[in-house]
């Protein structure tokens, strides 16, 4: 049984990060026992921060995340719809650490709507004012939020996460880790007990 804290790296950019909160949500709601039994850490790890340019949905390293992402979420009966331009994510990533300071369940609904914003609805989530009307929806004080988000005042928190991930020798997302085992890419609520439930 998985005990410590469950550590979950993942990039609001990358669909299958996105898919496998779905799926975790999913089993929670529907009472898995893996997903109970320990604390989920995501941690944010920035595919492309900044200054890297900006590019573009046609991007060969973008254009694989989606192809493979595309086949788990036929399976899922979900419709994807990526945008055109891919954001850098920080602020994003931002939102959710300004988040976590209110409480953990806000923050984690913030996370989930970042995701279901980018890669269900196209959602350019660079722009602050895209973030801050999922900060407004979840709770966040509007003043507050904003002022945060344009003085980065977890700019420097979401960078951190960077080295920590080098440090664990993760270099792709989504990636779990579970005391010494670890999952690397999408997967399903099976695999996902085998790892997590025993």
């Amino acid at each position: 049984m998985v005990r410590n804290p469950i550590h979950i790296w993942f990039d609001f950019i990358d669909p299958a990060s996105i898919l496998l909160m779905m799926e975790i949500e999913a089993a929670y709601a529907d009472g898995d026992s893996w997903a109970h039994r320990a604390p989920m850490k995501w941690k944010p790890l920035e595919l492309r921060p900044p200054p890297t340019p900006l590019t573009g949905i046609d991007d060969p390293q973008i254009a694989l995340l989606w192809e493979g992402a595309r086949r788990i979420a036929v399976d899922a009966g979900l419709d994807l719809c990526p945008p055109d331009l891919v954001p850098w994510t920080r602020k994003a990533h931002e939102l959710v650490a300004h988040a976590e300071i209110q409480d953990s369940m806000t923050a984690h609904a913030v996370r989930l709507a970042i995701g279901r914003c980018y890669a269900l609805e196209g959602g350019d989530i660079g722009r602050v004012d895209v973030l801050m009307e999922i900060a407004i929806e979840h709770g966040l004080d509007r003043t507050e939020t904003k002022a945060v988000l344009d003085v980065d005042r977890y700019e420097a928190q979401v960078a951190a996460m960077g080295h920590q991930a080098a440090e664990a020798n993760v270099t792709s997302t989504p990636t779990i880790i579970a005391d010494d085992r670890r999952l690397e890419g999408f997967h399903n609520r099976t695999a996902l007990s085998t790892l997590l439930g025993t």
